[in-house]
């Protein structure tokens, strides 16, 4: 018998012994003293188990893993016990963000298939049919059109097995606003974004004209008068969103609109460096690093 066997089978016998010293005494077990005397690779299995458990819902994370890394080998070991293990069972953001952040990366990624996990995961971790939906129809305006509708086109596959489907008569449209409408949402948006409530709209355009040309107006009327506007993900959400989306498509100019924005719609900084350590999984180290240094630079 090797040492490790040894190792493991001191401790089996001493938790055993453990649980019946204290059921004598009637003072419960520790379990902090118990996990300390495990192998740190244990306690991350164990951490990226309890993740698995809750984003999939499966009553036996352990047969989920052993056929996770059966179909992946050392990558599936490295999902496990770095990505749900080390990071997503960090306590500095919340489950429900997570996924948020999660769902928008992988869409405006366009990596449709990993959603297979991550819808019925937004779901066990708190986030609504409606909120889902609504991160695919926000991306529209920083990943693109084509994006946005795959990802709502799986994520709406997905619902419908899940029991959210829209119903015989579909989904309803988008509601209609008149071109001043919709300047006067894109200002009231853009006043809160920049922390100058109460800008108007018509000086906002001619600053931007110069450097935007006709893109200027569109960004308002669209970007911010109806998709930023709308009611469906609160603003702070939203936030989360665009400086996600950002990051893992590398627009560092943008992220120095957007992460000051998001600081003031009540991200905090600790959830801004959760949110870039998420994107070291998602998207590769570089784009995490990148969008670190920023968050550094400008929340203090």
């Amino acid at each position: 018998m090797n040492n490790y066997k040894r190792y493991i089978i001191f401790l089996i016998c001493a938790s055993v012994f453990a649980n019946i010293s204290n059921a004598a005494d009637g003072a419960p077990s520790s379990q902090a003293a118990s996990d300390a005397a495990l192998p740190d690779y244990v306690l991350r299995r164990q951490r990226g188990l309890n993740v698995i458990r809750t984003l999939t819902g499966t009553d036996n994370p352990e047969k989920f893993a052993k056929k996770f890394e059966r179909e992946y080998g050392p990558l599936g070991s490295f999902a496990l016990d770095f990505v749900m293990g080390d990071i997503w069972s960090r306590e500095q953001l919340s489950r429900r963000d997570r996924n948020l952040i999660v769902l928008t990366m992988l869409g405006a990624l366009h990596q449709t298939r990993q959603l297979a996990y991550y819808v019925p995961g937004g779901l066990n971790h708190g986030l609504t049919p409606v909120e889902i939906r609504e991160i695919m129809t926000h991306l529209a305006a920083y990943a693109g059109f084509p994006r946005a509708l795959d990802a709502m086109a799986e994520t709406n596959r997905i619902l419908a097995e899940l029991g959210h489907g829209p119903g015989q008569e579909g989904f309803a449209g988008s509601e209609r606003f008149s071109d001043a409408e919709r300047r006067a949402r894109g200002a009231e948006v853009m006043g809160r974004l920049s922390g100058n409530d109460g800008t108007d709209a018509n000086q906002v355009l001619e600053a931007m004209a110069g450097k935007l040309g006709p893109l200027g107006p569109y960004g308002i009327d669209f970007a911010f008068g109806e998709v930023w506007a709308r009611p469906q993900l609160s603003r702070r959400d939203r936030s989360l969103l665009v400086v996600s989306v950002l990051t893992v498509l590398g627009r560092g100019d943008e992220l120095d609109i957007h992460i000051p924005a998001a600081v003031r719609h009540g991200v905090t900084k600790v959830e801004l460096q959760e949110l870039m350590l998420t994107a070291f999984a998602y998207a590769g180290a570089p784009l995490a690093v990148e969008g670190m240094h920023k968050v550094m630079e400008h929340v203090k």
